[in-house]
């Protein structure tokens, strides 16, 4: 099992299709000027979340845990393409607070528990599981189980430099096929459709004091052949120095993706999105529909960000296989700013 930390300081770069054994104690992380930084400052630079999300019939359920040193993050939302937003929830905290977030991408069970929110997600590479179960605000109750691993699907698993002195690993996967899910919200079961679908992101390390992304994803199967799911995970912005992080799936096959180019209109997020690359492997137009959004400037932080819902039209071109072409598959993007 492959160290992500080497000896001297040496971050191990690459992608990891194999466990991974994550040793981030052993980093020395440094400053501007190559000092290193220790205690309180240190454990106050370490970033991590997790990331689920869920296409289920008229739905998009998004659910995560966000752990950022010096507070953490919960939240979750339920969005009807008839409807529009059904449910939202956003728990903020100082510290670690309620949340227990392990610092292990393979193996992990994270656990945030209050008076009226419970959440248990569960991952183990060695076990090909993955696992939600959660209560929200007495209004949602999820609970998915799901075979998924390294033995399982091929996941998308880099580890880059932020900076010089800092790095982020990232894991994405879609789509994945839950074997069990229920949704229930305000007591009424929902309907997750013939084929729903899951899409993954678990993302840790010292990520740079500012951060920018664009990102779009999504997992579903393909309208008129239920049998064939697809999924993607692309992004700009954000960890692209040495291995990128975007990759698309046609059933459980990946095809990595060098760089994506994301053509909107900062001032109309709105307006149609082309999402292309100059290889010719992806080829997507993504009309929004409804957002979600949040500014906050406050003494530590800065965030500035709207997630978009919507529907995705285009090409997939694998290099060793035929191409899938669709429309008005559902998922998401974002433009997200922060600083943390």
């Amino acid at each position: 099992m492959k160290k992500i930390i080497g000896p001297n300081n040496k971050v191990n770069y690459g992608v990891y299709d194999e466990p991974v054994e994550f040793n981030y104690k052993d980093f020395h992380l440094l400053n501007f000027f190559g000092k290193e930084i220790r205690g309180l400052r240190k454990h106050l630079a370490l970033h991590m979340f997790n990331y689920i999300g869920i296409n289920a019939g008229d739905y998009f359920i998004g659910l995560a845990a966000v752990k950022l040193g010096y507070m953490h993050l919960v939240f979750a939302y339920v969005y009807d393409y008839k409807q529009g937003m059904l449910f939202e929830m956003d728990k903020k905290g100082p510290g670690s607070g309620r949340l227990i977030f392990p610092v292990d991408p393979d193996e992990y069970s994270i656990n945030y528990n209050t008076a009226k929110n419970r959440m248990v997600l569960v991952k183990s590479h060695t076990r090909n599981t993955l696992a939600l179960q959660a209560s929200l605000n007495g209004r949602l109750e999820i609970s998915i189980t799901a075979r998924y691993g390294l033995g399982e699907y091929e996941p998308l698993r880099v580890l880059n430099p932020s900076e010089p002195y800092r790095w982020t690993f990232t894991e994405k996967c879609s789509p994945i096929i839950p074997e069990t899910l229920e949704i229930s919200l305000d007591g009424k079961k929902l309907d997750p459709g013939p084929c729903p679908t899951l899409l993954y992101d678990w993302s840790g390390g010292y990520l740079r004091r500012e951060t920018n992304w664009y990102w779009a994803a999504f997992s579903s199967p393909i309208p008129g052949d239920e049998e064939k799911v697809v999924g993607a995970n692309f992004a700009a912005l954000t960890n692209e120095a040495f291995f990128s992080e975007n990759a698309f799936w046609i059933g459980k096959e990946r095809t990595r993706v060098t760089r994506c180019i994301y053509d909107f209109d900062l001032s109309d997020l709105y307006q149609p999105w082309h999402i292309w690359d100059e290889e010719g492997t992806v080829d997507l137009h993504f009309v929004p529909q409804a957002d979600r959004g949040e500014r906050v400037n406050a003494f530590l932080i800065k965030s500035n960000f709207n997630q978009l819902f919507g529907a995705f039209s285009g090409k997939l071109s694998p290099r060793n296989g035929e191409s899938v072409e669709f429309e008005g598959i559902r998922g998401l993007t974002e433009f997200h700013r922060a600083i943390w």
